[in-house]
């Protein structure tokens, strides 16, 4: 039975019964959680009331990575049959175990969000992902395959080879990032500038994950191609994509809440805070075998709607991703932490005085990253040398091109709500 065809307490009724299920699983397979119960003097048992489970504590991406590489898997490594990597905040590895029913479960939650969408057998779905930065794009081919649709995985070729391999093909469903969106769109004028009448494009509709879609880009999609734009949600350390997707009403996006219980709560206190109110993302799994994760901590700001869709759904829904609690930015696409830029800075030229990431901006997407640096004392190597230096470890470290210049003191831009970090929107010809 799928979850639109219960009503909110049956819902909820599933859920208690999947949590105690979720309990017994991380205290008796998983000697991390049994040892916080055991503190607390707690057996599964006793967790029957909302008191009771938000007096568990919360569990940390720094908590994920103390235990790399299997020391949370709660089934033994030979029921594993999928290894996904992730990163945790402060830079360490993460490995989250699937067994072949987890992996079925990622499947299946893919394939009901895309049948929300009105995507079937008819379709060629154009999955534009970089598979190397973005794994769970995987999950994008199987569910479209899964419906009968026809997949046409597109990887990293340029945005002019994707053009016309939607033309060839004539795809109906384009999957990629906001930010390779954004870039078909230029490329699209470019086209137009040069002589070509229209687009002559056969999508009906994007998908663009996993960072949020902001809505001002959402609109120039729309305003521009003439056709709807949704955003999908995971979460790396569980699924990522597919924990929750926006239907055609687009009012937010619906939690699959039989599989994920979610909280939002105040980012510094941890207290619940109420429906509508900004707060960080707590979840935890129910139905995940090999990687249970109790009230875990996402690190994403947003806000919850428990009341019904317009579409007729009743599922609580998320907004898009607002910001995040540890300060991380996204620059096409790519996740940079300013407290990571702090410490290869750092290390690389020690008497940097300060510094600031400059995030340059189009769209509300981040299009390209600057460092600002004032030195203390300059040595006698050149300028020149110590700025490549540290634009080639930067670039090394983070996967993106990085340019890095230095400024007086006075030239420094103060920073604003993010660590080290201002944003500037690049202003459009």
């Amino acid at each position: 039975m799928e979850q639109g065809d219960w009503n909110r307490e049956k819902r909820h009724q599933v859920q208690r019964e999947r949590l105690q299920m979720t309990l017994n699983r991380a205290y008796f397979q998983v000697d991390f959680y049994r040892a916080r119960m055991d503190a607390l003097g707690l057996v599964p048992e006793d967790v029957t009331t909302d008191d009771a489970f938000q007096s568990l504590p919360f569990t940390t991406s720094e908590d994920l990575a103390d235990h790399y590489p299997y020391g949370l898997f709660a089934v033994p490594l030979r029921d594993v049959v999928r290894l996904k990597i992730a990163t945790s905040r402060d830079g360490r590895p993460i490995v989250v175990g699937f067994t072949r029913r987890d992996a079925a479960l990622w499947q299946s939650l893919m394939v009901r969000l895309f049948a929300g969408l009105g995507i079937h057998e008819r379709d060629i779905v154009q999955v534009a992902f970089n598979y190397s930065l973005f794994p769970g794009a995987m999950t994008f081919n199987q569910a479209a395959e899964a419906l009968g649709a026809t997949v046409a995985p597109s990887a990293t070729v340029s945005a002019r080879l994707q053009l016309q391999i939607m033309r060839d093909f004539r795809s109906t469903v384009l999957a990629t990032t906001p930010s390779f969106a954004l870039h078909l769109l230029d490329t699209l004028r470019e086209e137009h500038s040069q002589g070509r009448e229209s687009h002559d494009l056969s999508l009906k509709l994007m998908v663009l994950g996993p960072d949020a879609v902001p809505e001002i880009l959402r609109q120039r999609l729309r305003s521009q191609l003439g056709l709807p734009v949704y955003n999908i949600y995971g979460v790396s350390e569980m699924v990522e994509p597919g924990l929750a997707g926006e239907c055609p009403a687009q009012r937010g996006l619906h939690v699959a809440e039989e599989h994920f219980l979610v909280e939002v709560v105040h980012p510094v206190t941890g207290a619940p805070v109420p429906p509508g109110a900004e707060g960080e993302l707590v979840i935890t799994t129910l139905s995940a075998e090999a990687y249970p994760l109790l009230r875990y901590r996402t690190g994403d700001v947003v806000t919850l709607d428990p009341s019904p869709c317009p579409c007729g759904q009743d599922t609580v829904r998320l907004s898009s991703v607002l910001r995040r609690t540890d300060h991380r930015v996204s620059v096409r696409g790519i996740p940079v932490s300013p407290h990571r830029v702090e410490r290869l800075v750092r290390d690389t030229e020690p008497d940097i005085q300060d510094f600031r990431l400059v995030v340059w901006t189009r769209f509300g997407l981040g299009d390209s990253l600057e460092v600002w640096t004032v030195f203390k004392v300059f040595s006698n190597e050149s300028k020149a040398a110590r700025l490549e230096r540290l634009r080639s470890r930067l670039r090394r470290e983070l996967g993106l091109g990085v340019r890095v210049v230095d400024v007086a003191p006075e030239r420094l831009p103060q920073e604003g709500l993010t660590y080290k970090t201002v944003f500037r929107e690049k202003i459009e010809p």
